[in-house]
């Protein structure tokens, strides 16, 4: 008899559908602190495509729906009551900790602590 692999049991399946559901954060992520790095150094003042398009989209619809991440919360949190090996806990540590610091990013533009701009962006325009 063979041994039923990771990935086609219910907590393996579970996993992929949490891996798909950071995608998106992942696509902000990368170009956000690309551009942190890139204009502490003092370069690319104005805006661009290739480091300002994901997280300008990200300071626009989060705000107004970031009420959603609270599904892959959930699930992260379901998946990780079910896992037990320790490097797909690991991850899910992690995935976790990404969808809640958007979360609290969104709580905070919605509360007034902080301006829906994410760090690193360009300059306002006319300033120096």
């Amino acid at each position: 008899m063979t041994e039923e692999r990771w990935i086609e049991t219910r907590r393996g399946g579970l996993f992929f559908v949490n891996a798909l559901l950071i995608f998106p954060e992942v696509m902000v992520l990368f170009p956000l602190l690309t551009r942190v790095i890139v204009r502490a150094g003092g370069g690319l003042a104005r805006l661009a495509p290739i480091l300002d398009t994901f997280p300008t989209i990200a300071e626009y619809l989060l705000p107004r729906i970031g009420w959603i991440l609270l599904l892959p919360i959930g699930l992260v949190a379901y998946n990780l009551s079910l896992e037990r090996a320790l490097v797909p806990r690991l991850a899910l540590a992690l995935f976790l900790l990404v969808h809640l610091v958007f979360l609290g990013w969104t709580v905070a533009v919605w509360t007034g602590l902080l301006p829906p701009v994410l760090p690193g962006g360009p300059p306002p325009l006319g300033s120096p």
